[in-house]
Order: C-alpha cells, then structure tokens, then sequence
C-alpha cells in the first residue's frame, strides 16, 4: 500500500488561498491515482485464485493439492484486507474520515486469521515439499508462490510498504537508501490501539 502523506482534514487550516489551492490540488491528484486500487485489490481476492487455478489444473495438468488451496485462501484473505485498506484511504481522501474510524478495528483483528492462514499454507507447502521432492511439480511450485505473495502482502499492509513500483516518488525515495516508510495501516492501527488505551 502507498503511504503518500494523505491531506487530512484535521489538519491545520492554510494561511492563504495559494496553500488551500495546493493541499486541494494534491489531494486531487493522490485520489485519482489511489481511486482504482481498492477496485482492483477486489477483483484480485477472485482474479489471483483463478488464474493460479488455470495455469496448476488446465495448462501445466496438475492437482490441486491441499497446499494449493490453503495458499489460494491467505492470498485472497490478504486481499480483502487490502481492498478494505484502500478503501478506507479512498473514503479520507473524499471526506468520509469516519470509514478509518469504521474499519481500523476491524483490520487489527484481521492480522491474527491472516498469519494463522499464511502459517498453515506454509506448513501444507513444506509437507507436499516432503512428500515430492525431488519432483517439482506444478502444484508446489504454484502453492510456494502463493505463498510468498500472501507473506509480501502480510508486510505490506501491516508493517511496511513494500510497493515502490508504481509511484515514481516512492521508486526514488527507495532507491535513495532511505529504507522502507510505514504502511497507511499500520499507522491507522498504532493511532487507534494509542487513543483506546487513553480511553
């Protein structure tokens, strides 16, 4: 998930119409951009399981092994926490701040399914690993994948962002040695646990 500085609007007024001009602008433009991610990150939850699907069981004549399924589930499940953190984003930017409100929670709780799911596609993997190798077959070979997609999107929703590739700011940020920047939701659920431990 990109974590461009999203406008907000608690933040402090402008001075002047030049600098209310721009914050608009700038909001403007991160929407345009991020508008079609959630979209996208929901397509995915079914697009991603699919065409894994196609090229394990119809173009490499594979199986779907138990290893398979188990990876299709935490991938997909990543996904639908993405497509919830992209929305939620989308709805700030548009001026609905209650939808972080809404759904942080929510997503917190998600974090503990989601490992769950990805430990247990990881041990369904290794034990098809045990029990083929040193045959490399299409169904290990997707499952192992699927796995390390969902354990890239675990990182980068809940830790850090590891999407660079898209933004040329952030690709430069990246290159420049300053290291990986927080996720959007991993500061929305350290900002919502610090205000419910106030409570």
């Amino acid at each position: 998930m990109s974590t461009d500085t999203i406008p907000s609007s608690s933040e402090p007024g402008p001075e002047s119409r030049e600098d209310t001009t721009t914050v608009s602008a700038r909001r403007d433009n991160l929407l345009k951009r991020l508008k079609p991610y959630w979209m996208m990150e929901g397509a995915n939850v079914v697009l991603v399981p699919a065409i894994a699907w196609f090229l394990i069981s119809v173009f490499a004549k594979g199986q779907i092994t138990i290893a398979v399924l188990a990876a299709m589930l935490a991938t997909s499940f990543l996904l639908v926490v993405g497509t919830f953190a992209w929305k939620m984003v989308v709805d700030g930017l548009e001026g609905n701040p209650k939808s972080e409100e809404q759904w942080t929670p929510w997503l917190d709780l998600c974090r503990w399914p989601a490992l769950i799911l990805i430990i247990l596609a990881v041990i369904a993997t290794v034990a098809e690993a045990i029990s083929t190798l040193p045959r490399i077959s299409a169904s290990l070979v997707g499952a192992s994948l699927l796995c390390l997609l969902a354990i890239l999107e675990f990182v980068n929703y809940y830790h850090v962002q590891l999407q660079h590739f898209d933004h040329a700011e952030d690709f430069q940020r990246f290159l420049s040695g300053k290291g990986f920047r927080r996720s959007h939701l991993s500061k929305s659920i350290r900002t919502y646990r610090q205000r419910t431990r106030k409570v």
